[in-house]
């Protein structure tokens, strides 16, 4: 750890530009943007089964889907997540715009380039972790001998400290209970089918 290393550089580029990008968005829209992302997730979990009738409806998509319920409500979550997006979305500019050309635009923009600062530091971090978890005994000298390495090493371990040692079996169960929570709907589709079929038989 004698010198800089190429992951030194890389580590700086993300941060400036991190901080640049808030810089100009501002905070506001910034931190709109990541709470529309979180937002569209959870609508998208909570209405992705009763929406997975509708999406059966769709032309080409409902024949490639068939039976699969997994696909079916896979490709249910990702359209209202979507959706709920692009909506959640078209507020985002509008309501930033109205700060950042309020008497609170500077301080936005200050804030904004400090946010960009910590979400650069915290892309390390998660990178550095991930870089730990994925190579192992086998370490890569331009990265574990750089002085961002020993600089975040402290922060690392405290995001570390957080994650759930069983984050695998932690995303298996949201998806568990995301299927198991279709069924119903998948169902009552069914029991229509069966019922328009047995009055066309009467």
């Amino acid at each position: 750890m004698d010198g800089f290393t190429i992951f030194d550089g890389i580590v700086g580029g993300v941060i400036v530009i991190s901080a640049i990008l808030a810089y100009a968005r501002g905070f506001i829209r910034e931190v709109m943007s990541i709470v529309g992302w979180i937002a569209a997730a959870i609508i998208a979990f909570i209405f992705a089964p009763n929406a997975l009738p509708l999406v059966l409806e769709i032309p080409y998509l409902g024949d490639f889907i068939g039976e699969s319920r997994e696909l079916g409500i896979l490709a249910s979550f990702a359209i209202v997540f979507v959706v709920a997006l692009v909506v959640v979305s078209l507020f985002t500019p509008l309501f930033s715009s109205v700060v950042q050309r309020s008497p609170l635009g500077g301080i936005d923009a200050g804030l904004g380039f400090l946010f960009g600062v910590a979400r650069g530091v915290l892309l390390v971090v998660v990178a550095l972790i991930a870089y730990d978890r994925i190579v192992g005994d086998e370490p890569i000298p331009a990265v574990s001998e750089s002085r961002s390495a020993a600089v975040f090493a402290n922060m690392q371990e405290s995001v570390e400290a957080q994650i759930p040692s069983d984050m695998p079996g932690w995303i298996l169960d949201r998806y568990e209970t995301l299927i198991d929570g279709s069924a119903p709907a998948v169902e009552d589709d069914a029991a229509v089918e069966v019922e328009v079929e047995d009055t066309a038989t009467e």
